[in-house]
């Protein structure tokens, strides 16, 4: 999924579940953050007090992996399941072990233990990892022939397959599929019906659930119809922020996604422009020309978004190596 379902979509299923705006931005930024977190930063690298390296949660192109970066995908974008009678859908003779099930058992372990957790942050990396099952299903979050579609390009996670997973009025075909035909829509809506429920389940008491059914195919209807309306993108986004207006979602404006915002409240330097050159390899001359960052504010940047979403992507790396350790042993890599 990318933008449209990572951060607008998840804001209204967040606030329809009854979040309050403030907390579903953060939660939805924080979604939507998992694929803008592609800088290795070292702030204030002349402080032994002061000094703190983030981790990256997604490489600089999702078409172009890389491959010494590997453990990123199946944490974050490529959870595995294990369920065996899924490979009845696939032509290929066997199912590898790190194959990406929509709503797995893995899947539903991290977002469920990120729910417990209570940190918004933690919540919305899950829930970006959480809708991709269904996106991603029937890809491997590593190099494996398994994801080959007869494209040039590396058979790592999708890329062969490019953006064609991730937009939400797709239809395309999946050729390792006995039904070839993959439509998106249908897919996304099963997604976001099935995080409303837990994030229903999350913010509301057992008296309340008895509502759960009604509010989720209203949702699920809401959005269906932006995604029939909307030919581009950037109508179904106008869409989305009208229905953040309506009062069962909210009743305020979604904040226009800035994937800058956290970054630059926290560090006295602005983050490094993305440029793409001519052979359409994305990189950020000013990362590689001007390496020197700082916080903003030394005594305070524990308390800013930035840290606080960095900490997030480090203790939910931790918590998918317990979680996918079975599924790590039975594979070996080189590039982790």
């Amino acid at each position: 999924m990318d933008i449209e379902f990572h951060y607008y979509v998840t804001y209204l299923t967040a606030t329809r579940a009854g979040f309050k705006p403030k907390d579903a931005n953060v939660l939805a930024y924080s979604s939507q953050y998992v694929d803008n977190n592609d800088i290795l930063f070292e702030i204030n690298k002349d402080s032994k007090e002061l000094y703190y390296e983030n981790y990256i949660s997604q490489t600089l192109d999702i078409t172009k992996p890389q491959k010494d970066l590997l453990r990123i995908y199946p944490f974050f974008h490529f959870i595995p399941g294990e369920d065996s009678n899924y490979s009845e859908k696939i032509n290929k003779d066997e199912m590898p072990p790190l194959n990406t099930i929509p709503d797995n058992l893995n899947a539903n372990k991290m977002i469920d233990k990120a729910l417990a957790g209570n940190n918004l942050y933690e919540i919305g990396i899950a829930c970006h990892a959480y809708l991709d099952t269904w996106s991603h299903q029937n890809f491997v979050g590593m190099e494996n022939d398994y994801n080959g579609l007869d494209h040039i390009l590396p058979n790592i996670g999708h890329a062969d397959a490019g953006h064609d997973p991730d937009i939400p009025d797709r239809v395309w075909d999946d050729s390792r599929l006995k039904n070839a035909t993959v439509n998106n829509k249908e897919r996304f809506l099963v997604a976001i019906g099935r995080l409303f429920e837990k994030l229903f389940k999350y913010k509301n008491d057992n008296d309340k659930l008895s509502k759960l059914p009604s509010e989720k195919q209203e949702l699920i209807a809401d959005i269906d119809e932006i995604i029939e309306e909307g030919s581009v993108k950037e109508e179904r986004i106008g869409l989305y922020k009208e229905l953040a207006l309506k009062d069962e979602y909210g009743g305020q404006e979604i904040e226009d996604y800035d994937e800058y915002y956290w970054f630059n409240e926290a560090i006295k330097e602005d983050y490094p422009e993305k440029y793409d050159i001519d052979v359409k390899l994305t990189i950020n001359l000013k990362h590689i020309f001007f390496g020197d960052y700082t916080w903003d504010d030394p005594e305070n940047y524990n308390d800013t978004h930035w840290f606080k979403f960095q900490e997030a992507v480090k203790f939910h790396q931790n918590k998918m190596e317990g979680i996918l350790s079975s599924n790590l042993e039975i594979v070996s890599t080189e590039k982790w």
